[in-house]
């Protein structure tokens, strides 16, 4: 029979109640942290219902990362100031870990789309398809053919992206003056680019414009291009279309999904017009 005014219920019970095990409950107790409401002269522990709330906010400090010593602690010290400064740090740290979940969610569904498109497309053609604006995270100018300074700048834009928490997913991007493209130079990139699903906040991203674009895909190492970009410039010169500023380069399948460059799959792009109006570009 209980000896405690409080109503009581045994250790298993308890345990089965707040969706834990005696062992659990029997380790809080040995170490301070939680213990029974009421220990019979036969070393049997009790808890009381109300109890419930307690255990559960320790499992929750606990699932959060909060080591055991330091919740022994507010426990021991309790009381509503102390839990109200303790529920702010922790709900900023929760925030937190959930905004890095969500980076690394949009990281895989990203990844997941790209596998989808590349399973659409016809390499080694050309087709018009209507895009919709886009943003990106702009390195600083290369406008250079030079491997030191492209590498470089490269290097820079990544660990830039990566410091801000600006990678969405995407592989990073290459745009190439289309003068420079016309001419017959592709190896010298004007800038380099991160694509992101939205314009963030504290850093200034670049609006890929909306509109019609003269796209083709190429499977093969990413540098070596040449065919590609002659096979879209012709088509556009028989289409009689006029091309913005700028060409993007970007990669679809790389190394994080296929073995062999001679697998790659790249997106060359290019705004086109039937009219001399051209949108606003980066100096």
């Amino acid at each position: 029979m209980q000896k405690n005014r409080v109503p009581c219920i045994k250790t298993g019970d308890f345990a089965h109640m707040c969706g834990t095990n005696k062992r659990t409950l029997i380790h809080y107790d040995e170490i301070g942290l939680f213990s029974p409401a009421y220990t019979n002269e036969l070393g049997y522990r009790f808890y009381s219902e109300d109890q419930c709330d307690v255990f559960q906010t320790i499992v929750c400090l606990k699932e959060i990362g909060m080591p055991l010593k330091e919740i022994k602690a507010y426990i021991t010290g309790r009381s509503p100031q102390n839990l109200k400064k303790l529920l702010d740090e922790q709900h900023q740290k929760i925030r937190s870990e959930i905004a890095h979940l969500k980076r690394i969610d949009q990281v895989i569904q990203t990844k997941r789309d790209l596998v989808t498109l590349s399973t659409m497309v016809q390499p080694d053609q050309v087709t018009l398809e209507t895009c919709p604006e886009e943003y990106l995270i702009l390195s600083e100018a290369v406008n250079s053919s030079s491997h030191d300074k492209i590498i470089h700048r490269l290097y820079e834009h990544i660990a830039f992206c990566n410091a801000a928490g600006l990678n969405a997913g995407h592989p990073y991007g290459a745009m190439l003056s289309t003068d420079k493209v016309a001419g017959g130079i592709y190896d010298t990139y004007a800038y380099f680019f991160t694509k992101i699903t939205a314009p963030p906040e504290g850093h200034l991203c670049y609006v890929k414009p909306a509109g019609s674009y003269a796209i083709t895909y190429l499977k093969g190492n990413y540098y070596e291009a040449d065919e590609a970009f002659a096979r879209l410039l012709s088509y556009i010169q028989k289409q009689g279309l006029t091309m913005s500023d700028y060409v993007y380069k970007e990669a679809i399948l790389d190394e994080i999904a296929v073995r062999s460059p001679r697998e790659f799959l790249t997106k060359i792009s290019i705004l086109v017009t039937d009219s001399t109006d051209r949108p606003d570009f980066p100096a």
